[in-house]
């Protein structure tokens, strides 16, 4: 029964963000609308999980605005390892919604990130000792809730254009974390 209501209240969590962020973007009008920003990122994972660690490309996503002189809060996706060999497949992304701080300088802005995430974790192994069963093949398929830091810098290229250099850490349950640096382009409305 806690396994049902966890789940519920994840796929509540991941509604929640998507609604709050298609809200916001649809009431911004105006001098308000040029607070927002969008995000594309690529980068490369380490993601670990209780049964493997594994490496890949990852990509993400985002959404910002600015409600402060040093304040902005971002809403994303983020694709962390998609991977597939004979004896392991690992897929991992989720969606994200973070807080973020700034240091303005007239090269660009440092920020801090600190936030919550919710990532689906999809493994299949086929090697039995690393299940710890004597079964072929175990899967694990769940939703997790994680933490989110990061720190990075965007360079201004333009006025409203900047590239994003970052690195972030997820950490949650079942032993799961993820350490992903990107670098990325990042749009001024």
């Amino acid at each position: 029964m806690q396994k049902l209501s966890l789940s519920f209240l994840k796929i509540r969590f991941l509604k929640t963000v998507c609604a709050s962020l298609a809200i916001a973007t649809l009431t911004f009008t105006g001098n308000a609308f040029a607070n927002i920003y969008a995000v594309a990122n690529v980068g490369y994972s380490n993601v670990d999980t209780d049964t493997s660690s594994e490496s890949d490309v990852s990509y993400s996503g985002a959404i910002g605005y600015q409600f402060d002189q040093q304040w902005y809060v971002e809403g994303g996706y983020i694709s962390l390892i998609d991977k597939q060999d004979e004896n392991e497949s690992l897929t991992s992304h989720g969606a994200y919604l973070a807080l973020l701080g700034k240091a303005g300088s007239p090269e660009g802005e440092l920020f801090y990130k600190v936030g919550v995430a919710s990532i689906s974790v999809e493994e299949t192994l086929t090697d039995a000792s690393a299940c710890g069963t004597e079964a072929a093949t175990c899967c694990v398929d769940d939703t997790i809730v994680a933490g989110l830091v990061g720190l990075g810098f965007d360079y201004y290229v333009s006025r409203n254009s900047m590239v994003r250099t970052e690195y972030m850490y997820l950490g949650g349950q079942d032993d799961f974390s993820a350490h992903i640096v990107n670098i990325g382009f990042r749009y001024n409305f």
